[in-house]
């Protein structure tokens, strides 16, 4: 294996990269990025493990970065080993500043002793003031809700405490990534960051048995992450319950007089829904089971239509359709000039990314092969090709221009089709017994979901 001593040390190169990647991620990709009680991030020099909720491959950690990034520090990343098998691979993930650790299932035995030299490295690189990154959760998953700890992040805990005598001060930042769609391009991102926290009260623990004290950090960490996460804990009704918060969002903020559009506030609203709902079914189990089956079935007459919720028992006026219908006609010729020109990155990005059987990892594929690197180098060739061809280069950087404009009109012109197709849809439908069902129920569960809520 190649070596990761120097993993911590600056690197010049790596920081033109990260403010490369922070104006893509922050400007480009995303269409906000927020980033709430930044002043909670401890100093630079203080010896931190960071630790967050993982639901979006390799985006949950630009977001991570991109917070930390902000005073110009280079965290150290911890991953699972069994992606650093080749070397050249390895590099790529050194120079990003990402480390391994090995679990049994990552590889043979002597990976996973060599864990104690990379204990050693992390807790060496703490020591120093550094900054570690690590998803405790040790995979991601597709949703609002959290896994469970595993011993790893503990593990290096302690071991950083151990090794300095437990004197480091080690301080333990929790951070919740949330996303209000996790594919899309032009979606928002944030970030929250939790108080940080020391775990001194576990050194006698830890000193009497190993196992017990990474099982009280665990829960102590888990806890602090989940105080500022959406954690749907009911599994068996999770799609429900999470199409009953994104239902009930709006509403719910109106009635507060705050923007039903703003990530934060959908945040909040999202975990005051959540723990209301899990508060129904503690006291009214029974009717809590039977919104359950309402909400499946309303869930699957929507899927059956090629419905959304947002279209369902709303004035569907033909005036406001024709106007659509016109709007899109008119700007027809900008979204054929943006999607001819735009045709091949966009092309080879969806090639590679549908390629990818883990969808949690489409939209890091998306990133960094479409944003940074495809539509990046498309743009330079078609500037060179119309410089070449006009003979006038404030020719070609105005095409070079309209082409990157364009690019994200495109993206909203599909979306207002989209829209435009649902109202069809929800027209076509509406006379029909299932379409009826589907407004009784909505007013329903509107109904019920009033009493829970407000």
């Amino acid at each position: 294996m190649i070596s990761f001593e120097n993993i911590d040390k600056f690197d010049w190169l790596y920081d033109f990269y990260m403010n490369y990647l922070c104006i893509m991620h922050n400007h480009i990709y995303y269409r906000h990025f927020y980033i709430l009680n930044q002043e909670n991030i401890p100093e630079k020099g203080q010896p931190t493990i960071v630790i967050a909720n993982h639901q979006n491959g390799m985006m949950d950690a630009m977001a991570i970065l991109h917070t930390m990034f902000r005073d110009r520090r280079q965290p150290v990343f911890i991953a699972r080993g069994d992606i650093f098998k080749k070397d050249s691979v390895a590099r790529i993930l050194r120079f990003l500043k990402i480390m391994p650790t090995f679990r049994s299932r990552d590889g043979n035995v002597s990976d996973v002793k060599s864990n104690l030299a990379l204990y050693n490295r992390a807790a060496r690189v703490l020591r120093k003031g550094g900054t570690l990154v690590i998803f405790p959760e040790a995979t991601h998953q597709s949703g609002h809700f959290m896994n469970t700890f595993k011993k790893g992040f503990a593990r290096i805990a302690f071991s950083a405490e151990e090794l300095n005598d437990f004197q480091l001060g080690l301080q333990v930042l929790p951070l919740n990534i949330h996303y209000s769609n996790y594919f899309n391009f032009r979606s928002d991102l944030m970030v929250t960051v939790g108080k940080p926290f020391t775990f001194e009260e576990l050194f006698d623990t830890y000193k009497e048995n190993h196992d017990k004290g990474y099982l009280a950090l665990n829960e102590k960490a888990r806890a602090r992450v989940k105080e500022i996460t959406p954690d749907i804990d009911i599994p068996e009704y999770y799609n429900e319950i999470d199409a009953l918060t994104q239902m009930m969002s709006e509403p719910l903020l109106k009635s507060k007089g705050l923007n039903p559009n703003n990530l934060p506030n959908q945040k909040d609203a999202a975990m005051t829904i959540i723990a209301n709902i899990r508060q129904y079914r503690d006291n009214a189990p029974d009717k809590f089971e039977q919104l359950m089956l309402k909400m499946r079935e309303y869930m699957s007459l929507l899927k059956n239509m090629g419905l959304q919720n947002w279209i369902v028992n709303r004035k569907l006026s033909m005036f406001r359709l024709v106007l659509r219908i016109l709007s899109m006609i008119v700007t027809f010729p900008l979204y054929l000039f943006g999607f001819i020109n735009n045709y091949v990155p966009r092309a080879i990005t969806k090639h590679f990314t549908n390629r990818i059987k883990d969808p949690m990892l489409h939209s890091s594929f998306q990133y960094v092969l479409g944003t940074v690197i495809t539509f990046p180098i498309f743009y330079l060739l078609i500037l060179a090709i119309v410089w070449i061809v006009s003979k006038h280069f404030w020719i070609a950087l105005i095409y070079v221009v309209l082409t990157f404009l364009t690019a994200f009109f495109v993206h909203y012109y599909k979306i207002a089709f989209r829209k435009l197709r649902t109202f069809f849809r929800a027209r076509y439908f509406r006379k029909t017994d299932d379409y009826q069902r589907l407004c009784q129920l909505n007013t329903e569960i509107n109904e019920e979901m009033e009493g829970i809520i407000f």
